[in-house]
């Protein structure tokens, strides 16, 4: 069935546009529903997009089609080496009466790791898509065919405390609206993406099927539910989940509040209510959440067994900013004897102030506190922390100094920690972006004293407007009393070069030597791994230029949304040196337009229309403990012929 469907929309992709008559007055066909699901490097498609000829009369109707093939290897000198080849075929083709369409394929063979002595693997990934097709007068629908995720609306699955993860399936999707009511639908068989270079998808286990509407009451009211059925998984048992959620927000879109509940049909519920309050230069954001054991939705694990509150207050202005929060949270909400019962509570400050033009002070209190309520749960843990830094620009460059101290207390021992970290912005040259990273951390009265000492590099150099190399290094030290001293390199080195028309390559290479100390015999197990992938691609587009990436704001022009994630080590918000780039995190602009994080960890969005925006990460792919303290969607207001900058600092939950 998927083949006969294929073939003549595959067909239809390949055919040439013909132009509208002259003096047509027939008004485009809306992009602004477009969903842009990125597997190749994130600028492949929109630079894909850029016409072969400039000076050619081009049609009405943008079409594109790219071509990239990928090598990537590795060696662990523990288990030998793997490699990987693949193949990226994407392809758009605008249409004046049926939508957008757009066709994604990729096919990969694996030789796995020789010391595993596994058979090699040969997978792949297909996905069509058809958007903004106007069924008639009011309806618009997206429709999916392929490997896709499962979606709800955005006021339903997202908020600030508590998400509802999407489910990647092989299988259909649909999503209508008219302006004022939302129609999703979709199933298909629940599977994992591949873990290589060149993404698959494995089917895992169990269906899916799932039918949710939201619809504006009126201006200031909305609406919306999602039912979810999963059947035949090993991972969760069956069962149907039912979601709803009531929003209410003013007219000058400064108060915004929020009800959501969740059922099962093996008798969980939960709810959560999430308030965001603007009030001149505050912002405030506070709630209150309920979820009993075991709750399900789809077949992904969430956040459940808990109760608890939070707040935000957030104060901004050109010369200050401070941030107050309080979280109060206990799991175990059933007080069952047989399961460990414990209070969590949190309260940090943090704030930073301009002095001067080129200089600022900042620092963050934080306080958590682990309590345990009954025999099971253990020990009680406390954590004092507060650190300071100021932050001048010279010259040369941006300096950044930090201190930090800490009171610790677990497993009944009372421990301190101290320690400082220099940051470096390097303004040598304007082609040049370069920082460097020393750090120094001790912990003194726990079962260990151990030191921590490292030193990192980062820089992008742009040779040319062809060619353009980076590279990072970082060096660790760790002393622990009782062990052999261990020390920990890393080392990449990345290029791209335009080579020529429409062809361009990436080359990354990466380097990790790890040393494991063994605490009985006191030595040291090293591990040693070095990377290379290399990617070129070709591309060709025709038509005139127009892609709308984002929402219709009914503003004219469009600009750009880009940023990067990075593991925030140092809770500051900011990427120094010495904190890693989080790459293949899937970002979303307006909920629905997709792009993946780079090996550096950066996204774009280009062709958005000018006004406002949002942003979101995909929480449910982000390996634990690492999330984000606020997973509500950040606003971003776009400008004409603008770049909107908006980074995501992931940040260990637990802390």
């Amino acid at each position: 069935m998927l083949h006969r469907l294929s073939v003549p929309l595959i067909a239809l992709l390949a055919t040439p546009v013909l132009a509208e008559p002259a003096g047509s007055t027939d008004a485009p066909a809306d992009k602004s529903d477009a969903y842009i699901d990125q597997l190749i490097d994130p600028q492949a498609a929109d630079s894909a997009w850029l016409p072969d000829y400039e000076d050619e009369e081009q049609p009405e109707g943008m079409r594109s089609f790219s071509t990239e093939y990928r090598h990537f290897q590795q060696d662990l000198d523990q288990a030998g080496k793997s490699y990987e080849d693949g193949l990226i075929l994407h392809g758009r083709r605008e249409t004046r009466d049926y939508g957008e369409f757009e066709m994604l394929a990729t096919a990969r063979y694996e030789q796995p790791l020789s010391g595993l002595d596994e058979p090699d693997n040969v997978g792949g990934r297909f996905t069509l898509r058809q958007y903004g097709f106007a069924a008639n007068d009011n309806w618009l629908l997206d429709n999916s065919l392929g490997i896709l995720r499962s979606d709800a609306d955005p006021v339903l699955s997202n908020s600030y405390r508590i998400n509802l993860p999407s489910t990647l399936v092989s299988g259909a999707k649909n999503w209508s609206r008219n302006g004022r009511t939302d129609l999703r639908l979709s199933a298909g068989r629940i599977g994992t993406l591949g873990i290589g270079r060149i993404e698959d998808f494995d089917t895992t286990s169990g269906t899916l099927a799932s039918i949710g509407a939201s619809h504006a009451l009126n201006a200031n009211w909305l609406a919306t539910g999602q039912l979810i059925a999963i059947n035949d998984s090993e991972e969760v048992p069956d069962h149907e989940s039912g979601a709803a959620a009531l929003q209410y927000q003013t007219d000058d879109l400064r108060h915004r509040y929020v009800g959501h509940a969740l059922v099962d049909s093996e008798g969980g519920n939960g709810f959560w209510i999430d308030a965001d309050d603007q009030l001149g230069r505050w912002r405030h954001r506070y709630g209150i959440f309920r979820l009993d054991a075991d709750l399900l939705w789809s077949d992904a694990p969430i956040l459940d067994d808990q109760q608890g509150i939070y707040t935000r207050s957030e104060l901004r202005s050109p010369r200050y900013n401070l941030t107050i929060g309080t979280d109060f949270n206990e799991n175990n909400v059933e007080q069952r004897d047989d399961l460990p019962q414990r209070r969590n509570s949190s309260v940090f400050v943090t704030g930073n102030r301009r002095l001067q033009l080129y200089m600022s002070i900042g620092g963050t209190v934080r306080f958590n506190r682990a309590e345990p309520r009954n025999a099971l749960a253990g020990d009680r843990a406390q954590l004092l922390r507060l650190s300071t830094y100021v932050q001048q620009r010279f010259g040369i460059g941006t300096s950044r100094l930090e201190v930090f101290v800490a009171d610790i207390e677990e497993r009944s021992e009372d421990g301190d920690a101290h320690g400082i970290v220099w940051d470096q912005g390097w303004e040598l040259l304007r082609e040049l972006n370069l920082s460097t990273t020393l750090s120094h951390a001790k912990t003194t009265g726990l079962s260990r004293n151990e030191q921590r000492d490292a030193v990192s590099i980062l820089f992008t150099h742009t040779l040319s407007p062809d060619f353009i190399w980076n590279g990072s290094a970082r060096y660790t030290n760790v002393k622990t009393e009782g062990r052999v001293d261990t020390n920990n390199y890393n080392a990449t080195l990345g290029a791209v070069w335009n080579f020529r028309r429409n062809w361009d390559a990436r080359l990354d290479l990466t380097w990790t030597r790890a040393e494991e100390p063994f605490d009985v015999l006191a030595e040291v197990f090293d591990v040693d791994e070095k990377t290379l992938l290399f990617r070129v691609r070709h591309s060709f587009a025709g038509g005139r230029p127009y892609v709308a990436m984002g929402n219709q704001t009914g503003a004219s022009g469009f600009g750009e949304v880009s940023g990067e994630v990075f593991y925030d080590l140092n809770r500051d918000g900011e990427r120094q040196a010495g904190e890693r780039a989080a790459s293949g995190v899937f970002v979303y602009l307006d909920g629905r337009y997709e792009r993946v994080t780079d090996n550096q960890g950066r996204y774009t969005f280009r062709n958005v229309p000018a006004g406002t925006h949002s942003v979101s990460v995909a929480v449910e792919d982000l390996a634990l403990p690492w999330g984000l303290e606020d997973e509500t969607p950040q606003p971003v207001e776009v400008s004409v012929r603008q770049v909107s900058a908006v980074d995501f600092a992931l940040t260990r939950i637990n802390e």
